[in-house]
């Protein structure tokens, strides 16, 4: 595939060429608790998708489930976005996010989108216009769901015993089963066979990594890019830069476990492997 990303100075020059929305994806962090930046100024021509709030399906019970493509049209459109808008997505964070949101609005079949690299701070470091405005603007969005972005726990089950793999996300000391997990009800461990790629080892200060250093990560951790790869974290978040990072890498069958560990480590007929307890 082409790029997902696009570097703030391409961005401030497209924009300059024809209309483009900026989308600022919004999370607080689920480990460290920490909330995010949500009053602070915005980049031009920005509106919101708020992964706490509608961002999210919550009825299912788990932190960011995906919501149904018509859930998320009606909260697209009603942000002024249609299935037609060039968008560019940031957060405020650098590379945290982002690729979700992306993530998302490619599974609806959005073709013009992008991840800005660096995201917030990025733009503010190159001394770019910031505002305290959002445009909002309430329009239709016609969804186009493409199926194999997501997957859901029975995929996940039956890939356990075939060439697909399962890359985890989280941190090695989460992965291993080390530590308690930071949901309460939530087993500690992985998935049987998963590989472990700590999300921020594809990135360096809130941009990700050239393609030849991500390629080298997904080899270490053994991971064959020309095999399936379903992607899990802590809640279908930090799983989705994996996921980008792969693609990027020229990996072609990727997807997303939507309920990830929140789902998988709370239900005991899961099976779960916990190093640690080894």
């Amino acid at each position: 595939m082409t790029s997902a990303l696009i570097s703030v100075g391409d961005l401030a020059n497209i924009m300059q060429q024809k209309p483009v929305t900026l989308v600022r994806a919004l999370m607080d962090d689920p480990v460290s608790k920490t909330p995010d930046a949500r009053n602070a100024m915005v980049l031009p021509a920005s509106v919101d998708i708020d992964l706490d709030g509608d961002g999210s399906d919550h009825t299912t019970g788990f932190p960011h489930s995906m919501p149904s493509a018509d859930a998320l049209a009606i909260y697209l459109g009603n942000q002024g976005i249609t299935a037609n808008t060039p968008i560019a997505v940031y957060d405020t964070r650098g590379m945290y996010s982002a690729p979700r949101v992306w993530w998302m609005l490619k599974a609806i079949g959005h073709q013009d989108v992008y991840i800005l690299d660096g995201g917030q701070p990025a733009w503010e470091n190159a001394g770019l216009p910031i505002s305290e405005q959002q445009q909002y603007g309430k329009l239709t969005y016609q969804a186009t769901p493409r199926p194999g972005w997501f997957a859901n726990s029975s995929a996940v089950l039956q890939a356990l015993n075939t060439e697909a793999q399962l890359v985890d996300a989280r941190n090695a000391l989460r992965f291993k089963g080390e530590v308690p997990e930071p949901r309460q009800g939530v087993r500690s461990g992985h998935m049987p066979g998963a590989y472990n790629v700590p999300f921020d080892t594809l990135l360096k200060n809130g941009h990700f990594l050239a393609k030849e250093e991500l390629k080298k990560v997904f080899e270490q951790a053994n991971i064959n890019l020309d095999r399936p790869i379903i992607c899990t974290c802590g809640s279908g978040v930090t799983a989705c830069i994996v996921g980008v990072a792969a693609l990027m890498c020229g990996a072609t069958q990727v997807s997303i476990y939507d309920g990830s560990w929140s789902e998988w480590g709370a239900d005991t007929q899961f099976p779960v492997i916990n190093d640690h307890t080894k």
